[in-house]
């Protein structure tokens, strides 16, 4: 079977969370402390027309391996990943567990998921 993730992990590795699961999460943890979203699609797709989840960093899926040392202080912190529709941000989070990132999370069905549900987004 052809292997779209190059090796980057199995779905085991990698954990799943809901769009309700990770409002719920970020909806107590306002300031950031505990949590941070990583959103990992392109730039004109995190200002398009799903918008984008409130206080998360934009760093594309090309750019992260250039940008995981920026992420180091946060590496004890649960990291939320987001793209259009968890493709992407599955990936990301193989490679930010490669790297030593245990709390990883790639948000099931994406912004796409997210706006299906009805939850808040920014433009």
């Amino acid at each position: 079977m052809f292997n779209i993730f190059k090796g980057e992990g199995c779905s085991k590795d990698v954990s799943q969370i809901t769009p309700e699961e990770a409002f719920k999460k970020l909806s107590e943890d306002k300031e950031g402390k505990n949590t941070i979203v990583i959103d990992v699609r392109d730039p004109h797709e995190y200002s398009g027309n799903l918008g984008h989840l409130e206080n998360s960093k934009l760093i594309p899926i090309k750019l992260l391996p250039l940008k995981i040392k920026e992420l180091e202080p946060h590496k004890e912190k649960e990291i939320i990943a987001v793209c259009r529709s968890g493709v992407r941000s599955y990936s990301a989070c193989a490679m930010l567990k490669r790297h030593g990132f245990n709390n990883v999370y790639n948000l099931k069905g994406g912004m796409l998921m997210w706006k299906k549900m009805g939850l808040k987004t920014h433009m």
